[in-house]
């Protein structure tokens, strides 16, 4: 008996091992994609588009500090059975007008979020984007001292300042910063002279050209300058939409109030009685910026596990330790980004290499990003070619390929795409192409999918996105017409509660989603079959009943989850938020499939019994039953240090198989403006069908220290310890898991 133990336990000790290894290596994927800034009327928008689907749940301080902590949950797709990591980073571009931030993934498997770490306090607000995998943050520009002393007739030009050392700059961007306020500064001077002169359209045209430069010293100035020069050239509405747009981007600049005073005495209509037209994004110069970080880090995890087993009144007692994890992983990411007046382009590099220390492990190396883009600025045209994560339009998953548009969404655009998937199946890769066309709120598209020339997947579909300030909404129709059957059906959405006398300043968020999993593929088929080849299985299909066997064999694999998700956020008093959420998901189970060989008779069989043919045997698999969670969370803030985060929450879930709850608490420290020190704990108990019981504690300890804002060197510590106790046998299973690394931004 013991020795089957052991024997049993070394199985599972293996698949522990394979299973960590998958975690860092063959099954995990970055989520972050890419993060931009946009100098729009309201602020500094950033976006932070991710490489999947996500739902935004709420975020927390509610609008300025340090430190930005965005919460969301990640929605199913064609790729989530692929982990997505923690301690995933990039760096904001440079920016004049705003703070510096970094973006980095924490705790995907428990509560996932992005923190967003500040170079200063910054004053921000979140929603979702308009699509289901971006976030957006609008960042107000820094703010200076108002001044309510009269405009004097002509401006006063400052000195151009000497460029203080930065850290967060290179030597390339520092150098085109100071160009650009050096071409401000002899702009600027002209203009007054123009102004001097009563030349107020030739000071028009001279401040045009400073303010299609990069932000720059001379900026907030040029902008308030230019509508004195238009309403002393008598253009009154497009003084007034000078004026306003200065007060959108300084609400607390020091020709505010003048500004304001200017304002209220134009009359807010055009010379022909109608209203005026919102101002347009100011364009740039010509601009050339390269950034990105490389990362390298240490994974190690050992495990300990004590197995006492009771049979006839006799037990048995075996231990066995040993290290499940030891990786070096190394990420490169880097891009370059040229922007004119007319054309935005970017070069986009993304690689992160896996080295397995331990004997028998294989090693790796995964490219997620490698693309060439070009934008146009005053046309609407994009085009992108590489290896790039979708964005919409049918295709489900990274691929190497060409997609673009050509047009206005909010008017018509049309989109192509063509490639190859390059997702984690075996065998050989899809090939796909597809159109489709977006009109303001809707979109609709088609596409087809072939593999190794077999009909993969053929598919219509439609999405619908709804966004403003207050709320926002996005539906998805996924049809395959190849398999005549849903493929997804979604609808989610969040709004404040401005109408709701109980909970004024409450945000509801809410999810309905029906798919197939995983997605309807003629390559579901291979689930269970003893080749990677579609044609061995489609051939071996012909022999066994007819042509049309291989779809039903596909559709016989693939089972279909059903979720819904409601909860709720409310700011409380000035340092809480609370929160809550609420989900219900069935998945059904999968009928038996496939065929065997009876060895006496070499006639086919449906038992899985015999000789496995190529499509393989796979039982019957029951339903999961409906599932039930409930989940409530707490926030705080400055509770202990100033920009300190506090955050708790409990879990509670019922299932056919499985009943438990957890209970999760949450820290966050910055112990001065280079240090910072995060911790948890993790407290789970869980009763399984069988009457065995789980109780797992697990704490974590994380510390991070930044060296002049280009050197970022961080370490955790973890420590689990899981106890099951079943009517037959108990284990004990201890784990160690530690990890340090070091990033460079460049």
């Amino acid at each position: 008996m013991s020795i089957n133990l052991a024997s049993g336990m070394k199985r599972l000790i293996a698949s522990i091992a394979l299973l960590a290894g998958m975690w860092c290596g063959a099954a995990t994927a970055q989520p972050l994609e890419d993060v931009s800034l946009e100098y729009q009327s309201q602020g500094v928008v950033a976006t932070i588009r991710l490489s999947g689907p996500v739902q935004y749940q709420r975020h927390f301080p509610a609008s300025h500090g340090n430190t930005l902590e965005i919460y969301y949950d990640r929605i199913k797709d064609a790729n989530s059975n692929v982990k997505w990591v923690d301690g995933e980073v990039l760096r904001s571009p440079p920016s004049r007008l705003i703070p510096s931030f970094t973006v980095t993934t924490r705790d995907q498997q428990t509560k996932p979020r992005l923190v967003l770490e500040f170079s200063r306090e910054a004053e921000f607000s979140v929603a979702a984007g308009k699509d289901n995998r971006s976030l957006l943050i609008t960042i107000q520009p820094d703010r200076r001292p108002v001044s309510n002393e009269p405009l004097p007739f002509l401006p006063t030009v400052k000195p151009v300042a000497k460029a203080a050392a930065s850290g967060t700059l290179t030597a390339e961007q520092q150098a085109a910063i100071a160009e650009a306020n050096n071409e401000a500064h002899d702009l600027m001077v002209q203009a007054r002279e123009a102004l001097a002169a009563k030349k107020n359209d030739a000071a028009v045209d001279v401040l045009n050209k400073l303010l299609l430069l990069p932000p720059n010293d001379y900026t907030e100035d040029g902008q308030e300058w230019i509508g004195v020069a238009r309403e002393r050239a008598g253009q009154s509405d497009k003084a007034k939409v000078e004026y306003d747009l200065y007060l959108r981007l300084f609400p607390g600049g020091a020709g505010a109030a003048r500004v304001a005073q200017r304002l209220d005495g134009l009359s807010g209509v055009d010379s022909n009685g109608k209203p005026m037209a919102v101002p347009t994004e100011k364009k740039q110069a010509a601009s050339l910026t390269s950034f990105g970080s490389i990362t390298s880090r240490y994974y190690y995890g050992r495990s300990q596990l004590d197995a006492t087993n009771t049979f006839n009144n006799t037990t048995t007692t075996d231990s066995l330790s040993f290290t499940d994890q030891s990786m070096l992983i190394t990420s490169v990411d880097a891009s370059e980004r040229y922007r004119s007046e007319k054309y935005d382009a970017r070069l986009v590099f993304r690689d992160t290499s896996t080295l397995n220390l331990q004997a028998g492990q294989h090693s790796q190396n995964r490219l997620s990003a490698a693309y060439g883009e070009f934008k146009g600025r005053t046309q609407n045209y994009m085009l992108r070619l590489g290896r790039q994560s979708p964005m919409g339009g049918g295709v489900l998953g990274r691929f190497d390929g060409l997609a673009g548009y050509y047009g206005d969404a909010q008017d018509m655009r049309v989109n192509a795409v063509a490639g190859v998937l390059d997702d984690y199946s075996q065998g050989s890769k899809p090939r796909f192409f597809g159109a489709g066309v977006d009109s303001g709120m809707f979109s609709v598209y088609g596409i087809n999918q072939t593999v190794e020339g077999v009909q993969d997947r053929r598919a219509v579909g439609t999405e619908f996105r709804y966004f403003d300030d207050r709320k926002s909404a996005f539906a998805l129709l996924d049809y395959d017409t190849y398999f005549k059957a849903v493929n997804a059906v979604q609808f989610m959405g969040m709004g404040k509660l401005a109408n709701f006398k109980l909970l004024p300043d409450a945000t509801l968020n809410f999810m309905l989603d029906h798919r197939r999993t995983p997605s309807l593929s003629i390559r579901n088929a291979l689930n269970g079959a003893n080749t990677s080849s579609i044609i061995e299985v489609q051939n071996d299909l012909l022999q066994a009943v007819s042509a049309g066997s291989l779809r039903e064999l596909a559709l016989a694999r693939t089972a279909t989850t059903n979720m819904g998700q409601i909860g709720i956020t409310l700011p409380w008093r000035e340092k809480w938020q609370v929160g809550g959420d609420f989900r219900l998901t069935n998945t059904t189970g999968l009928p038996a499939s496939g065929q065997t060989i009876d060895p006496n008779t070499l006639l086919r069989i449906s038992q899985c019994t015999g000789t496995q043919t190529p499509q393989g045997c796979v039982d019957a698999q029951p339903g999961r039953g409906l599932e039930k969670s409930v989940t409530g969370q707490v926030i705080g803030s400055s509770l202990v240090s100033q920009g300190d985060i506090w955050s708790g929450s409990i879990t509670f879930s019922i299932s056919n198989n499985v009943d438990g709850k957890t209970l999760y608490v949450y820290n966050h420290t910055q112990l001065n403006p280079a240090w910072n020190l995060d911790t948890s704990l993790q407290l789970s108990s869980y009763k399984d069908q069988y009457g065995g019981t789980t109780r797992r504690i697990s704490p974590l300890v994380r510390s991070a220290y930044r060296f002049r804002e280009q050197l970022y060197f961080d370490a955790d510590f973890t420590y689990e310890n899981m106890d099951y106790s079943g009517p037959q046998m108990s284990t004990k299973t201890k784990r160690l898991a530690v990890s340090g690394g070091v990033r460079w931004d460049f």
